[in-house]
């Protein structure tokens, strides 16, 4: 008896062990998310400024964002700014990928929004509703608090 028992603890303690092991693939979020949205006040209407978002790709693809629009501004353009031997330059992007379970962070010095054309004054504490097309078809916007 004392036998069968040791062998069936032992059957039973693989079993649990063999459960453990077998996990179903990760579950990844299915979320493209856009956060921190901000937008530099223009003096006057007519102008040009730039703005930034965060993009959380929570997918399991890779995400291309372009085609970017504002009724706030006659034009966005998407850009990266660098340095080049120790001068800033400015090159105009076609789309911006972001990898699955990553983020981009568009900054100053680095990917950014033009906004050309202002239609109005943009003054701090407004807000600007910028709208963009990404690689799964998806149209997405947010809005984006103007800041000095």
């Amino acid at each position: 008896m004392r036998v069968a028992l040791v062998r069936t603890f032992a059957l039973m303690s693989m079993l649990a062990a063999l459960a453990a092991c077998h996990r179903d693939a990760p579950l990844s979020a299915t979320t493209f998310e856009l956060h921190d949205a901000w937008v530099r006040a223009t003096p006057d209407s007519g102008s040009t400024t730039a703005g930034y978002i965060r993009f959380v790709n929570g997918t399991a693809d890779t995400v291309w964002v372009s085609r970017f629009s504002s009724d706030d501004a006659a034009t966005v353009e998407l850009h990266q700014s660098s340095d080049v031997a120790g001068e800033m330059h400015m090159a105009m992007l076609d789309s911006l990928a972001v990898a699955p379970n990553h983020s981009v962070t568009m900054r100053p010095g680095g990917y950014h929004l033009m906004l050309i054309g202002a239609t109005h004054a943009l003054v701090p504490g407004s807000m600007v509703r910028i709208v963009m097309h990404l690689s799964n078809g998806a149209v997405v916007s947010t809005s984006a608090r103007v800041k000095s």
